[in-house]
């Protein structure tokens, strides 16, 4: 079965992986335009074409798809038993979609209907959640909304963050992948057409949305966030002028009666924040701009006339 494979994150480079280990053959790679990473935005080949590379796979990187007759060409020219597309970031239009001969067949990371979109993992933990996991899925001009051939299911657990999910989902595929190409080969699935009424939507995270809003969001609701967003994006607030991430919290009890944002330094030298619903949040873990992280005792220790001056968290 010749393969033509598009994807552009790590997520996807590790699927990629996942199929030359299973010796598939892929014929090129389709991912999205090297961009500038880190702080000082130097271009960047994306995960996935660095690993083709690595194998010798011509990659073709186009901005766009939907009328780009290159590209149409290109693709019609390999004449791909499959298109396997895994975090790719880029609509396929339809005259892609109907090029090869098994058509093009996505590996999304929800339980489809739900969390349809860019961020599926983020958005399940956000929302809490009980569960997520794979779903392999017949792609058609709509999002995420093709009829399904598999779902793999796994339980998110309390302490779930973004990453320790997406390697969850990674041993997923890594142990299905191989025999669920075997079996799209031989015609051996069956389509399910997706519930349409129980879909969801997972758009892009936001900047503005990883910010703590004290005063709206409980103690839990913040725990989501610094979970989901751990630590592709991170989560922050501000402690006078000064950024802070918060990277680990758990919730406390409101013996103080703190206010939203207000803080307070206990006995065991630990830091309590009053959120929102009469909450309290207890930081474990912080990292102040231009900082390294640290453990919060570390960060009262150092801190400690900034600390007493502001006396609360802003947004």
């Amino acid at each position: 079965m010749r393969i033509v494979f598009a994807g552009t994150s790590n997520f996807s480079s590790q699927h990629l992986s996942f199929i030359l280990d299973g010796g598939w053959e892929v014929e090129a790679v389709l991912s999205q335009p090297d961009k500038g990473a880190g702080r000082g935005k130097r271009i960047a080949p994306t995960a996935t074409k660095t690993l083709a590379k690595a194998f010798n796979i011509r990659v073709l990187q186009p901005s766009f798809l939907k009328e780009n007759e290159l590209i149409e060409k290109e693709v019609k020219k390999i004449n791909p038993d499959l298109i396997l597309v895994v975090s790719y970031g880029l609509m396929v239009p339809k005259n892609i979609l109907s090029i090869p001969r098994l058509g093009c067949i996505n590996v999304h990371a929800s339980l489809l209907p739900r969390w349809r979109g860019a961020a599926p993992i983020e958005r399940c933990i956000l929302s809490g959640d009980k569960k997520s996991g794979i779903t392999i899925m017949k792609m058609t001009e709509g999002l995420d909304s093709g009829p399904i051939l598999k779902k793999y299911p796994c339980d998110i657990s309390l302490n779930e963050t973004a990453q320790s999910l997406e390697k969850k989902l990674l041993k997923i595929s890594r142990t299905k992948i191989s025999s669920l190409l075997s079996q799209i080969d031989r015609g051996l699935i069956k389509e399910k057409k997706q519930e349409e009424s129980l879909a969801t939507f997972a758009p892009k995270v936001s900047k503005e949305e990883t910010e703590i809003f004290w005063d709206k969001e409980s103690s839990g609701d913040v725990i989501r966030k610094i979970r989901a967003f751990n630590p592709r994006f991170g989560t922050f607030s501000f402690i006078g002028k000064k950024r802070i991430k918060i990277l680990k919290a758990s919730m406390g009890k409101n013996n103080m009666g703190l206010s939203p944002g207000y803080l307070n330094i206990t006995s065991s030298n630990k830091m309590e924040v009053g959120c929102n619903k009469e909450t309290v949040l207890i930081l474990e873990r912080v990292q102040l701009e231009n900082k390294r992280s640290c453990k919060i005792e570390d960060f009262i220790r150092g801190n400690q006339a900034l600390i007493s001056k502001e006396k609360k968290f802003s947004t």
